[in-house]
């Protein structure tokens, strides 16, 4: 059976964050305070928007549409929303990256970039993919028993980097379409991009 790509799906979610974002200005980014209202009427609708297209729309990984009531999500959790500072490499880097498919694609490494959540630090890398978009793959504790087992994924445009700084909202972490139908491949998340602590935000098994 054919296999569609990673990227046919990613576009979906690139042209939903950058809209989001866009409404912030071009200032650097500040974080949300705990209980912003707006920010989390923001975070629903962009929820209702995917589930909706996921129900409706021909390019959906959704077997059974018609009994399809919306995907699985944790609560939304402001402080899991941060910014982290930007380390871009020098020199144009590339790494194979792992395929559930048991193929691997090329990726650009970006740079690190490195934040903190409830007063640790860390740090993922970063790729931009063919078509310039940057893509931050990562696995947490919860992966392969809350979460989909390959990782899930946050999208960015280059334009979102202000300052070597960079928006990252784990309540907008995303799985990949082959999470919900087993005919997609998508990228396996690399093991330097695990992090040590449940992200019990964004999207959920």
């Amino acid at each position: 059976m054919f296999k569609n790509k990673f990227f046919l799906f990613s576009v979906i979610a690139v042209l939903i964050a950058i809209i989001l974002y866009s409404l912030t200005g071009n200032e650097t980014p500040q974080s949300p305070q705990t209980g912003d209202n707006e920010y989390l009427t923001t975070i629903q609708d962009l929820r209702k928007q995917k589930d909706d297209f996921l129900k409706t729309d021909k390019e959906s990984p959704i077997k059974e549409k018609a009994t399809f009531s919306g995907l699985k999500y944790f609560e939304i959790n402001p402080n899991f929303k941060v910014i982290g500072t930007l380390d871009k490499f020098a020199s144009d880097q590339t790494i194979n990256i792992s395929m559930t498919d048991g193929s691997a694609e090329e990726y650009e490494a970006y740079g690190n970039v490195s934040f903190e959540i409830e007063g640790k630090k860390y740090s993922l890398k970063i790729f931009k993919t063919p078509e310039g978009n940057l893509f931050l793959p990562f696995k947490d504790l919860t992966s392969n028993k809350e979460t989909y087992g390959a990782g899930r994924y946050l999208d960015f445009g280059v334009n979102d980097v202000k300052n070597n700084q960079i928006e990252i909202d784990f309540n907008k972490a995303y799985q990949p379409y082959c999470a919900y139908n087993e005919t997609y491949t998508c990228p396996i998340t690399p093991a330097e991009n695990f992090l040590n602590l449940a992200l019990k935000v964004g999207e959920r098994q």
